[in-house]
């Protein structure tokens, strides 16, 4: 190729590729903005040209649960089009802005082209190009001095999201620390976990079945935004005539929808939920039968020290918790015999109320305790606590007590990211109970996805690494690290984990700088880069130095990426990447050499182990595009989970009394206010707004935040009521700073009626490139609740716990 030959004539995809690696190398230049860009590759071949065209098809986006097969179509090498896949059945022949989106995506200037080395101070995003060769060897050099001087536990590496594949190989290869519990999307799962079992927030029924309901609760979930895909069983439910109820602090695209939008104050969705539940218990609306033959609340306590009345020799493990301690086996009172009995045995009729003396102990029901807990919550002090009127709340409680079925489907970034977060999903999980709405046909509890029972589970094999390799457990969270004394000197991740998963970003990105080394593989120049001594490129999903690329199952299919295009530029797939760095200490032979070999090992035999797989095989699944069904399931494959009420709790049955917080008096969920968003916190004489973020449909967290597309319609805003930008002189356009004690930012604002006064809202956050200045986990809250150090999660990154102020820039 010439220098005279044009990007937008017709160049072959290699010619382009050899011509634009050259030109990287030969830069030798600070800064991102001297690469060569990928705006060709937008621009239409020549009219003339004859295009050779073929088919390719993967599986997509698996961060928003969904996994869509697509259907690409590759035109002179380059993804040209991208639609729904004609593999799977007319119910998954889905696709959204972002699937749409990834032919600009793919292509996008902000590629990382060629390996970078840092040349200015960390924060500046001064580089040079350098070979994969130098790069894999600065890596390898740094981790093995940081061996040296500090020890085998002072290495980090973590994957994020858009910049992996799936696997993770080197961080247990190197016996990483991988940063302990994400703190992401797990505080209501928190209040669940204990009641349900283990991962019982992705729920056992299928999200199908939300046409079979009465009544939905979608608690702080914008499906039509954050899974836009699934907005389809949303949507039936209403053309159903389902009564679809949004209870979230601003106007969603999910609650334009909704037949009634309760616009709750930020951080109280827990008491309308006990707002609830009093009103259910005060008119005996719960459903005895359910509550006595499937829950815990007929379990006797010792009413003095609050402890459960158990056999000492019949114990079982209790997995829901952090220390999975043994258990004794609870008993009841029978009222056929009317003595104390164990709660499983046969012929028993559990008393659900009462008080006896046995012992010298007064024993009294979990059921007992429970009604006098929430007797210090009256339905008017759930409405002025919520915003929420009193009449509502009770309305709603009667709706979903006696017209079921009824579902709850909350959202994991909307109230999950308050400290008291955990308080809500017990509290949901006591109202799902008392009133019977789990285990039956069109009821059910959690956040609805693409997981759990709508992905039905392949067999697969899974490649394991021998048993000396393994992540080093520190004990600490990543988003902890800034605050808490750690021996972590050095750090690798695949993807942007230190901006996108750690609030309060100031203070992460001081920790960061402060590390001896850090390395960042990634597609795109994300916030973190900047901050990296060594910077790596990522290929996308769409591309691989194989025709073949991921296999994975979802929405009831085996699903194998096949008909990749080349990596761009000088990007190297995950695989490839971590082999590279593997073999720096002698270590790639454990791994798979390339995905080819990783497919065939995951196939390999499970069609004559699982009659469901019969037939799907790698040489099956290439023949027919890359897609085959799991038999047994289809287009309308709905299963009845929970049918049989028994759980994941050592009962067996759904348990509400959490004993394990008897020191911190939250057996059942006390109250509390969010840790600073709340309206008596003197800090709001300062910085008197919530601040909120949360889903966009253009983008999941960061991620497709290298979207000229999306960023010229969709770039950093911030959306503020009509009243509060009135008395700021604020007007949709301007430039506003956003401000608080813990950093600022500045984006363009939105006024916006669908808030209420007193509240801003963000798409959450974008790269920090796109912003004026600052970005918006400059300003958000880090608090942790110690509570939760105690509950199966951990404790959960308060995102949207946060209070600020907001002026013209």
């Amino acid at each position: 190729m010439t220098g005279e030959k044009s990007l937008q004539g017709g160049l072959t995809r290699r010619s382009f590729l050899k011509a634009s690696g050259a030109a990287a190398g030969a830069l030798g230049i600070a800064g991102a903005a001297g690469m060569v860009t990928a705006e060709g590759w937008l621009s239409p071949t020549e009219a003339h040209a004859e295009p050779e065209e073929r088919v390719a098809h993967l599986c997509h986006q698996f961060h928003c649960l969904t996994g869509c097969n697509l259907k690409c179509t590759i035109r002179d090498e380059r993804v040209a089009l991208i639609e729904p896949s004609d593999l799977v059945d007319e119910g998954h022949r889905t696709i959204c802005l972002r699937g749409i989106n990834e032919v600009e995506h793919i292509y996008s200037k902000d590629r990382l082209q060629t390996p970078l080395k840092r040349v200015g101070e960390r924060g500046e995003g001064e580089f040079v190009a350098i070979s994969w060769d130098e790069a894999i060897d600065a890596i390898a050099t740094a981790i093995n001095d940081s061996w040296a001087k500090h020890g085998k536990d002072s290495v980090f590496i973590r994957k994020s999201t858009e910049a992996s594949i799936g696997f993770d190989f080197i961080g247990q290869l190197l016996l990483a620390d991988q940063g302990g519990n994400w703190g992401l999307d797990r505080g209501q799962p928190n209040g669940q976990t204990p009641a349900f079992g283990a991962f019982s927030y992705c729920p056992s029924r299928s999200i199908w079945e939300f046409s079979d309901a009465a009544t939905i609760i979608e608690v702080g979930h914008n499906p039509l935004e954050s899974g836009i895909v699934w907005s389809r069983a949303l949507m039936d439910a209403k053309e159903a005539g389902v009564y679809i109820v949004a209870l979230d602090p601003r106007f969603s695209g999910t609650a334009s929808k909704a037949d009634l939008w309760l616009p709750v104050h930020p951080g109280t969705d827990a008491a309308v939920i006990q707002g609830m539940i009093r009103a259910i218990l005060d008119e005996g609306w719960y459903d005895e039968d359910f509550v006595k033959a499937n829950t815990s609340l007929p379990f006797l306590v010792d009413r003095k020290t609050g402890k459960s009345y158990r056999s000492d020799e019949v114990t079982c493990p209790n997995p829901t918790v952090v220390t999975a301690e043994e258990t004794g086996a609870p008993y009841v009172w029978d009222k056929v015999s009317d003595s104390l009995k164990l709660y499983s045995e046969e012929g028993i009729d559990p008393v659900l109320e009462g008080s006896w003396k046995i012992d010298g102990k007064e024993l009294v029901t979990e059921f007992t305790l429970m009604k006098e807990w929430i007797s210090d919550y009256s339905i008017d002090w759930a409405a002025e606590t919520s915003g929420i009127d009193r009449q509502t709340i009770v309305d709603l409680a009667d709706r979903y007590a006696n017209n079921g079925p009824a579902i709850i489907d909350y959202g994991l970034g909307g109230p999950d990211k308050y400290t008291n977060a955990d308080v809500l999903g017990h509290s949901m999980s006591i109202l799902t109970a008392i009133t019977g709405n789990y285990g039956r046909k069109g009821s059910g509890f959690g956040f609805y996805g693409g997981v759990g029972a709508d992905n039905p589970a392949a067999t697969l094999n899974f490649w394991a690494l021998p048993e000396e390799y393994h992540y080093n457990d520190s004990g600490m969270a990543m988003y902890e690290m800034p605050y808490m004394e750690n021996n972590i000197h050095c750090a690798l991740t695949f993807g942007d984990a230190f901006t996108l998963e750690a609030a309060s970003a100031n203070d992460t990105l001081e920790w960061v700088k402060s590390l001896d080394f850090f390395a960042i593989i990634d597609i795109y120049h994300s916030s973190a880069v900047d901050y990296a001594d060594i910077v790596l490129p990522a290929c996308t999903k769409f591309e691989c130095e194989e025709d073949v690329k991921q296999l994975r199952d979802s929405f009831g299919y085996v699903m194998l990426a096949n008909g990749m295009v080349d990596p761009l530029f000088e990007s190297k797939s995950d695989l490839q990447i971590e082999r590279l760095l593997a073999a720096k200490w002698g270590l790639d032979h454990l791994i798979p050499e390339t995905y080819e070999e990783l497919a065939k090992f995951s196939l390999d035999g499970v069609d004559k182990l699982d009659p469901n797989m019969r037939g799907i095989t790698y040489d099956a699944l290439l023949k027919n595009g890359g897609c085959m069904p799991v038999a047994g399931t289809g287009d309308d494959w709905r299963p009845d989970g929970h049918a049989d009420q028994v759980y994941t709790t050592p009962s067996t049955k759904i348990e509400l009394y959490y004993e394990y917080l008897l020191d911190q008096g939250h057996q059942f969920p006390v109250y509390e206010d969010a840790n600073e968003a709340y309206e008596s916190n003197p800090l709001k004489e300062t910085y008197p707004l919530y601040f909120m973020q949360g889903k966009s449909r253009y983008r999941i967290h960061a991620y497709y935040s290298s979207s000229q597309w999306f960023q010229e319609d969709f770039g950093p805003c911030v959306n503020i009521f009509p009243s509060d930008a009135e008395a700021r002189g604020i007007k949709t356009g301007d430039d506003v700073k956003v401000f608080n004690d813990r950093g600022s930012f500045v984006c363009t604002a939105l006024v916006n009626p669908g808030l209420q006064p007193g509240v801003l809202f963000m798409a959450e956050t974008t790269y920090t490139k796109y912003y004026k200045e600052g970005f918006l986990q400059n300003v958000t809250n880090s608090a942790r609740n110690e509570r939760c150090y105690a509950m199966f999660h951990g404790p959960q990154i308060p995102y949207n716990d946060t209070l600020v102020q907001i002026e013209k820039a």
